[in-house]
């Protein structure tokens, strides 16, 4: 079979691709198909949707998570940073690496250099590269003196400590070293003591670190004894290492996994992908503050992901040892629900942690956890209003009785039909689904015929519904035809002066507040948009129109015009009164107006009876 001959090859590879493809395929342009014997145009049309999209957000976010180590070079890191901001479509990158640079470099002296004299990237590197060579040259001179040197300062200390210190010292009054009472640092503080409101580990009191225990020996020994017949705790401190760094600082912070003795207990376990390199084991701990990664579990990750310098101290449990911390990085962690990026410290395997730890907040971003203890008070709203709410205000999407929205459309503008945009295929059904809901609202309705305007469509799933979409309308091209009105919006100014002696408040949202204001006929054309499943048009004001704002705030204002005690600010009304009846009041006349006009609000966002 000769299948030299380019028609031949151009339907070969769209038969064995597969029924997928070829409907695929199918709904390219003339231009993108090539003609029937263009077996190149066809790869390079195919090659080019089947190609891996970049999320340039987050290849930002991964440049400017990037920070010089403590052992690299500036010429080093400099082509580190080139290549993250390679695919970050900077309009100017070399400003972006120099701005990135000045702030995560090692050399507070080139960053104060920066922040001082204007300077291009180059002059930049020179300078940082004439910084590294002089300290390079400057340790190898001084370095001959350093056992000196030392054993000068070894002395200095040991006399400065010295209990005969006062009576041996002469010349100028030296500064006190009196040790603090209660946490053992240098006495006097800057501010308040760093031990007053903590528990000592030894004795339970209050207000002094155990490095500062007074209490005898033998109840030390009893309270030891009494916490070992509980669970065994175990606990993260995590402390940022200093020079002044004592055994305790006041901002530790302590994360928590209760253990049992019994080794038959199970922890909440859960394997985590990390970079898309390798599934990792983690003990889900929602008491901690911070991820930690065991060196036997990082070894799965290496080469592709290096270690930063870390200086955080991290203490065990009932320990004064820290942690043996290696390091720390960032990288993407997926569950099977969510992505995240996430911050980790490796520590050694020394047996004392247990398993790889993950934080509280990393499993809350991951979806692995969630709130229990969280009460929706906006059920309830009958019960803790006074006023009595009739149902129908919460029953679906209302439409503003007696009204209709005109656009006002400049016809000297062209119209522009703008190409579809593809929809993902394991979002179609959804996309189907909410076209429905729309449909059956009375929000959208089905369009045919010629249509000057087609805009297209963006969707995106909803964070907190993974199975639910947002459909919105790319309203860019369309919005240059449309003429804005100009009607004013209430300032903060504003509001304050209108709520002056007011004591009691009720907040009511409107539920889709634009889908509630009905579109005239001659303006729903300029709507049209188009999705895989036909054309749809706009029978509701949408969001995205440039007047759209503009338009619903005046018309909600009309709409509750001669009540008292309440201002809207785009689809939250805000009711209030100087005391309880008055807010009453004046609640049941809005209310009452709503009705009336078939507006309807959204139960879980409306607050009642608030004080100030």
């Amino acid at each position: 079979m000769d299948i030299s001959a380019k028609k031949r090859k151009r339907a070969l590879l769209i038969h064995l691709a597969g029924s997928q493809v070829y409907d695929i395929f199918d709904t390219f342009t003339a231009e993108q198909k090539g003609s029937e014997d263009d077996f190149d145009t066809a790869v390079k049309s195919l090659t080019t949707y089947f190609e891996p999209k970049k999320n340039t957000e987050y290849e930002i976010y991964k440049f400017r998570q990037a920070s010089q180590r403590h052992d690299e070079k500036l010429d080093s890191y400099h082509p580190r940073l080139r290549h993250l901001a390679s695919t970050c479509e900077f309009a100017d990158m070399d400003r972006e690496i120099k701005t990135q640079i000045v702030q995560t470099c090692t050399s507070q002296q080139l960053r104060r250099k920066a922040l001082r004299t204007e300077m291009t990237l180059q002059q930049l590197l020179d300078q940082g590269r004439a910084y590294e060579l002089s300290h390079q040259q400057a340790q190898e001179m001084e370095n001959n003196n350093t056992e000196s040197v030392n054993q000068m300062k070894t002395a200095a200390t040991r006399n400065y400590f010295s209990k005969n210190f006062n009576s041996q010292r002469q010349g100028p009054r030296q500064e006190s070293t009196k040790l603090c009472y209660f946490c053992s640092k240098l006495y006097r503080h800057p501010g308040v003591c760093p031990a007053k409101g903590k528990t000592c580990r030894l004795c339970g009191k209050l207000n002094h670190f155990a490095v500062a225990c007074r209490s005898s020996p033998q109840k030390q020994q009893h309270r030891h004894h009494e916490s070992d017949k509980r669970q065994t705790v175990k606990y993260v401190n995590e402390e940022i290492a200093s020079d002044n760094t004592s055994e305790h600082s006041e901002s530790d912070e302590y994360t928590f996994m209760v253990q049992d003795t019994d080794e038959n207990t199970k922890h909440p376990m859960v394997n985590l992908r990390i970079q898309n390199l390798a599934k990792v084991k983690f003990i889900i701990d929602t008491g901690a503050t911070v991820n930690l990664l065991e060196e036997k579990d990082f070894e799965a990750l290496k080469p592709e992901i290096t270690l930063q310098h870390s200086s955080i101290n991290i203490y065990p449990y009932k320990s004064d040892k820290p942690l043996r911390v290696l390091g720390k990085f960032t990288a993407t962690v997926e569950s099977r629900k969510r992505i995240d990026a996430a911050e980790f410290f490796v520590v050694s395997n020394n047996g004392r942690l247990g398993g790889s730890l993950l934080s509280y907040n990393t499993a809350k971003h991951l979806g692995l956890i969630a709130i229990t203890n969280a009460v929706d008070t906006a059920k309830n709203t009958t019960v803790s209003c006074n006023v009595a709410i009739p149902e129908e205000l919460f029953n679906g999407v209302g439409k503003l009785k007696d009204h209709k929205v005109k656009l006002h459309i400049d016809e000297s503008i062209p119209p522009v039909a703008q190409t579809h945009r593809r929809i993902p295929f394991h979002l179609r059904k959804q996309v189907e689904k909410k076209l429905e809901e729309m449909e059956k609202d009375d929000i959208i309705e089905k369009t045919e015929g010629p249509t000057p305007w087609d805009s297209p469509i963006v969707v995106v799933p909803k964070p907190k519904s993974p199975n639910d979409v947002r459909i919105c309308v790319d309203m860019r091209a369309v919005n240059k035809a449309i003429q804005r009105e100009r009607h004013i919006t209430p300032t903060i100014d504003d509001v304050i002066a209108d709520l002056n002696d007011a004591k009691v408040f009720s907040k009511l949202d409107l539920n889709q507040g634009y889908h509630q204001l009905e579109l005239s006929e001659e303006s729903r054309y300029i709507t049209t948009f188009s999705t895989h499943v036909g054309l749809r048009r706009y029978k509701r004001l949408n969001f995205g129109v440039t007047s759209a704002a503009e338009i619903f705030q005046n018309t909600i204002r009309e709409t509750l015009e001669g009540l008292n005690g309440c201002i809207n600010i785009s689809d939250d009304i805000l009711v209030y009164g100087s005391n309880q009846k008055e807010h009453d009041n004046n609640l049941k006349s809005v209310l009452e107006r709503l009705q009336s006009r078939n507006l309807t609000l959204n139960k879980l966002k409306c607050e009642f009876n608030k004080t100030s």
